[in-house]
């Protein structure tokens, strides 16, 4: 039982962000000559990860206009560097990096990682892709100390893709409903459209989420310049929060999102 509910822990971390908007519409991507990617449409182009991981869009930036935060600069500046190799890794199939910035200190079953890697490797590529491309911090919390580890909130404006390639077999429809109850439906877009990649069209579908949510980050005193990240959803498994931090920890930084951003 643990080990679904971390695995859909895990999942709605890794399924947070995507392109910005602000994508040329008929932008054409090319390395070195050796690869091109062209939109036909008003959705920004789809780049295979797996195979050109230096075309990854994503964007990690802060709202230095107004933001709320309540931790040094210079914490925040590494705590967004992190976030970006956090979703980048998972954006291009670099599971052992990824795999770093999951709470591993509070989390010693290794037969279960490797289950989650094989279920995440296997979905990758067979041509389901959780795309993460942006996200906008408005909100840090302060840290609070625990024995082993610092913990702290994010708040945040996220857009993310959920794509299905070609050879994708499932029936993407059948994930609608969870997409529409984790994060409401008024915040999912249907999107399916071609595009021409290396000279060919190729047919791709897409769930496209905007909306506001918040992240956990938990930073293990056994590695001060690591910083690992935990979904909201964390609340709805009691089991595996208290794992991951102490009950007063979590209450007391959802109060303090409360008081200090929510409510502004």
């Amino acid at each position: 039982m643990k080990q679904s509910l971390w695995w859909g822990v895990c999942c709605a971390a890794l399924a947070i962000v995507g392109c910005e908007p602000s994508s040329p519409s008929n932008a054409e991507i090319s390395v070195a000559g050796t690869y091109e990617v062209q939109a036909l449409g008003d959705v920004p182009p789809v780049p295979d990860l797996g195979q050109f991981p230096e075309l990854d869009p994503l964007k990690v930036t802060q709202d230095y206009v107004g933001l709320a935060s309540f931790m040094s600069q210079d914490s925040l500046d590494q705590v967004a560097e992190d976030m970006y190799t956090y979703f980048h890794s998972s954006n291009v199939g670099d599971w052992d990096n990824n795999f770093k910035h999951f709470p591993n200190h509070r989390n010693q079953d290794t037969a279960m990682l490797a289950t989650m890697r094989e279920m995440m490797e296997k979905w990758f590529h067979q041509g389901l892709r959780n795309r993460a491309g942006a996200a906008h911090i408005r909100y840090a919390s302060p840290w609070v100390e625990e024995d082993d580890q610092l913990v702290a909130l994010l708040g945040m404006d996220l857009t993310y893709y959920l794509d299905f390639f070609e050879h994708f077999e499932g029936n993407p429809e059948g994930m609608r409903f969870s997409l529409e109850r984790t994060w409401g439906a008024e915040t999912v877009t249907w999107n399916e459209f071609d595009q021409v990649e290396q000279g060919d069209s190729i047919h791709i579908r897409q769930f496209e989420v905007n909306a506001e949510t918040s992240m956990f980050v938990l930073a293990p005193k056994s590695d001060s310049m690591l910083f690992t990240f935990l979904p909201p959803t964390i609340q709805s498994s009691p089991a595996l929060a208290a794992d991951m931090m102490n009950n007063e920890t979590m209450l007391a930084l959802l109060r303090h999102k409360r008081e200090h951003f929510d409510k502004q």
